[in-house]
């Protein structure tokens, strides 16, 4: 509320600054709209003048007396006269310049003005001329917003949020599977066997020229995008030549200040590069020849660091206007976080199966190498991009307090307190090679085509987990409930995945001003995914161990003594890995024609016939596809006729409606389909090998109105109505464990308003200002049918027969405030950022249990950047996190005693607040 009354007097304070003072102000633009970057503004016969800003805006204090004329200039452009400027009613009329695009030949080398894709302006320009519904945030927009990573650029995006624990996003309520992850146009694959699309998180800012969000579906895209098509953009060289260098520093609140900061044994290395390898170390059961032991270690001082270091240039090739660009950028980034919160497990009526206390470190660090050369002539370009990124994540957690399983198995008289240690260590390498090319062949024909071939390698090397019961005050034995309630788990996922495109473009009357365009083009995707996984369980009765130092005991000599015994979910001898394997193709050809209907209406159609075959083989102690004939392997094999629709109205330059409508289709996961067991500490989940994939109807309607060059007001509404939808729910087992199913049917409805708004702007010869506001918001409706679901491996019977779908929230929010300074020697840039999820479902609920769901959860981060200009220094720094809110999972419980109806928290925490420190320098 306070924070509401300061902005409102400050807005009050600056309209009556502005009302005192007059002023031209003003955008220049070329002649295909986009900004141009530091044009001379004066005014004819004096000495005032000025130059435009990044977004292509000026503003000349004046007088309303007399009318003036401006003569507006830039290299590459030709000069331009704008004559007779009058006030009308005591303040004069925003202008828009357009220059005339005129090549300057400068020793041989043509200069021509260019606008940069990393910029707000550019951006919203290039949005305007769309004729899909994009969104995109370029390097500029994140550096103000303080974004580190792409996972939080697109959340700054209506209608996208990310579910606290879950890698990747949600569009519209729609999770993992409905969307599509691609790099410049071609798609990655995914590193982690949980999740269809690649981590956002891995694509750190410093690599991003900019990140468009497609929510519509067009002919160009493959089917199996119902949510929307992520395309990362990776820098590229936009200057003669470049060097910059940064080094930052940051430090977490919670991890500074905790008693302990703990590391797994033997997993941790600064860069998170394994010291062990990938391979399984024990071939014999009777040799305990494990690399590391199960005492955890610690770091200290757990302190954020970070590097970067980009270089390129620019040369001219022969004597044209060929040009060869090469371009590289290193990256490393460290971060410790630590959260202190609670874990549970109820039942319908509200009693704690489980119920601990959570003390947990993370510790996650990323290296990526990006490589760009690229070569420009008369009729096209020729490029190559080689992405490599390295992501270490690792944790320990700590959990104290009761566990059925474990606790019970006491008896009653000793059951008193259980402990469970958990480390855990992911390591992924994603290598990504990609060749791109366009052509022009003439005024009318143009094509492009692209391929690419990425690997990953993921594995999860020696995962360890401890349950302890105590039995007297300090006297621990370990928990013999199950075999599996100790044991070290080590898995390898390998991916290949290869893609190409080909299009080529035939341009009716390219004279036009509107020309009709058709476009033919094709796509081929293959992906081979072989996951493999081997648990050793630890086989004993109890065995009496100290907490602190369980190697004490567990090591060879007690393996030899009978204290226990190692075994395998085979529960024999056999140390072959349990695995799965998936391969899926996706063969497509289309057409699609863009078509003006007049100066204002343009119509696009397009259809996509696309062939898809999925097949899944699995091996493991559940059921197998291998050793058990009558059970068949996974199948999906459709063929699929997608149309897409756009309409594209503009009224006038700044008024644009569009509409969309399409058919897609979303498979299921390999995770979701792979019958195999994944164990967390709160939640085991495994996979349902007969889901089938949904069909999903879509319609958008969209309207903008453009400010400037920089301010919009957008607002649009959607509908998807989803056949056989995959729900992720509970399932009928006394702890939480999940799976997937089908239901008949969802219903997703909602309305989405964006904002950007310059509040106010002063620019004079000496220093240049302005206050800007951006606003993102949308409202959903979700309705999914759970009807239950009685055949097949998996069943489900639903506590309720409607509810909202997993993931989608009712309503986000996220605004942010901007207050930007520069002068000839400094800048400043100073950005405060709100985030708002309301409630949301996290698991639907089956057999009387009710949803779980995650809470309601703000955050507010507030960045700022000092420039130094002769020096070509910026300091940047800020913090994350402020309000410091807490994570919540919570599950509605009637009591079978009182009947009272309460919320039952199943997980909370707090990550704490990051505080940032970095310095940059470029040349």
């Amino acid at each position: 509320m306070q924070f509401r009354y300061l902005l409102i007097g400050l807005l009050m304070l600056v309209g009556n600054c502005l009302a005192a003072q007059n002023k031209i102000s003003g955008k220049v633009v070329n002649d295909a709209g986009q900004p141009i970057v530091g044009a001379t503004v004066k005014i004819t016969g004096a000495n005032t003048g000025t130059r435009t800003n990044t977004e292509g805006d000026f503003t000349l204090a004046v007088s309303v007396e007399k009318a003036y004329e401006l003569e507006i200039s830039a290299v590459g452009y030709a000069t331009k006269t704008v004559s007779n400027i009058e006030a009308e009613g005591g303040r004069f009329k925003e202008l828009l310049v357009a220059l005339e695009n005129k090549a300057v030949q400068l020793e041989g080398v043509v200069v021509q003005g260019k606008s940069t894709k990393e910029s707000e302006a550019a951006l919203l320009t290039e949005q305007k001329r769309s004729l899909e519904m994009k969104q995109a945030i370029g390097s500029q927009e994140m550096a103000k917003k303080g974004v580190s990573d792409a996972a939080i650029a697109v959340t700054k995006t209506a209608g996208i949020a990310k579910q606290e624990g879950v890698k990747n996003v949600f569009v519209r309520g729609l999770g993992d599977r409905y969307n599509s992850t691609f790099l410049n146009g071609l798609p990655l694959p995914a590193e982690d066997p949980l999740y269809k699309n690649i981590s956002l998180e891995f694509f750190q800012s410093n690599i991003i020229k900019n990140i468009n969000v497609n929510k519509t579906f067009g002919a160009n895209l493959y089917g199996d995008n119902s949510g929307a098509n992520i395309d990362i953009s990776s820098k590229e060289l936009e200057k003669a030549k470049l060097l910059s260098i940064s080094v930052g520093a940051g430090l977490n609140t919670n991890a500074i200040s905790a008693d302990k900061f703990s590391i797994a044994n033997g997993a941790y290395s600064y860069f998170g590069f394994l010291k062990n390898g990938r391979n399984v170390p024990i071939t014999d059961l009777t040799q305990y020849t494990f690399h590391s032991g199960f005492k955890t270690n610690s770091v200290s001082p757990p302190i954020n660091t970070n590097f970067n270091i980009a270089g390129g240039r620019r040369l001219k090739v022969g004597n044209g206007n060929n040009t060869l660009s090469l371009f590289a950028v290193a990256n490393s980034v460290s971060d410790y976080y630590y959260r202190k919160g609670f874990i549970g497990q109820a039942t319908n009526t509200g009693d704690y199966q489980q119920s601990m206390n959570m003390d947990r470190s993370d510790y996650k660090t990323t290296q990526s190498l990006l490589g760009n050369v690229k070569f420009k002539y008369t009729k096209g370009s020729l490029s190559w991009n080689a992405l490599f990124i390295h992501n270490n994540t690792q944790f320990v957690g700590n959990y104290l307090g009761y566990n059925k399983d474990i606790n019970d198995n006491l008896g009653s008289e000793d059951a008193q307190q259980s402990r469970i240690v958990r480390q855990q260590n992911n390591n992924n390498n994603l290598f990504s090679n990609q060749l791109l090319a366009d052509y022009k062949f003439s005024d009318k024909v143009s094509a492009n085509v692209g391929a690419v071939y990425s690997t990953m390698r993921g594995t999860e090397p020696d995962r360890k987990t401890n349950a302890y019961a105590m039995t007297g005050a300090g006297s621990y034995i370990l928990s013999a409930n199950s075999p599996g309630d100790n044991n070290r788990f080590f898995s390898t996922l390998n991916e290949n995945d290869f893609a190409g495109k080909a299009a080529i473009d035939y341009t009716f009357n390219p004279e036009a001003n509107l020309p009709s365009v058709l476009t033919l083009g094709g796509a081929y995707r293959k992906t081979d995914r072989t996951f493999n996984f081997t648990e050793f369980d630890y086989q004993q009765s109890g065995l009496a161990v100290d907490p602190g130092n369980p190697d004490a005991v567990l090591n060879q000599q007690g393996l030899n003594s009978g204290a226990f015994n190692l075994i395998t979910l085979w529960n024999n001898a056999n140390l072959n890995p349990m695995y799965y394997i998936g391969h899926r193709k996706i063969g497509s050809g289309y057409a699609q024609w863009l078509y003006p209907l007049s100066g204002k209406f343009t119509l696009q159609v397009g259809l996509r016939s696309e062939n898809v075959k999925q097949t899944i083989t699995w091996n493991t102690n559940i059921t197998s596809t291998v050793t058990d004939l009558t059970t068949p392997p996974s199948l999906i094999d459709k063929n699929y006729l997608l149309p897409s629709l756009s309409l594209k109205y503009n009224f006038n330059d700044k008024n644009v409606l569009r509409f969309a409508a399409s058919e897609t289709y979303t498979m299921p996961q390999f995770k979701e389909m792979a019958n195999f067991l994944y164990s967390d500490v709160n939640f085991n989940e495994r996979g349902n090998p007969y889901l089938k994939p949904s069909t999903v109807y879509n319609a958008d309607l969209k309207y903008d109105y453009y400010w400037s060059g920089k301010e919009i007001i957008s607002v649009g509404g959607f509908y998807k109505h989803i056949q056989d939808p995959i729900v992720r729910m509970i399932m009928n087992t006394p702890g939480l464990d999940y799976s997937y199913v089908n239901t008949q049917y969802a219903d997703v409805a909602g309305a989405e308003l964006e904002v950007r708004k310059t509040l106010y702007i002063i620019e004079n010869e000496k220093r240049s200002s302005d206050f800007s506001f951006g606003l993102n918001a949308s409202y959903l409706y979700s309705l999914e049918d759970q009807t239950d679901v009685t055949t097949g491996l998996v069943s489900a019977t639903f506590t309720n027969h409607k509810g909202k779908m997993q993931g989608a929230s009712p309503l986000l929010v996220n605004a942010d405030l901007s207050y930007n300074t520069s002068s000839d020697k400094t800048s400043f840039l100073s950005t405060l950022v709100l985030n708002y999820a309301y409630d949301k479902v996290y698991s639907v609920g089956t057999t009387g249990r009710e949803n779980v769901l995650e809470k309601a959860v703000p955050t507010l981060d507030f960045i700022n950047s000092f420039g130094l200009k002769k020096s070509k220094l910026a300091i940047n720094f800020g913090a994350r996190n402020i309000l410091n809110s807490e994570f919540k999972l919570t599950q509605r419980a009637t009591s079978n005693v009182t009947g009272e109806t309460k919320d039952i928290l199943i997980s909370s925490y707090k990550k704490g607040v990051t505080l940032v420190l970095g310095v940059n320098w470029q040349l």
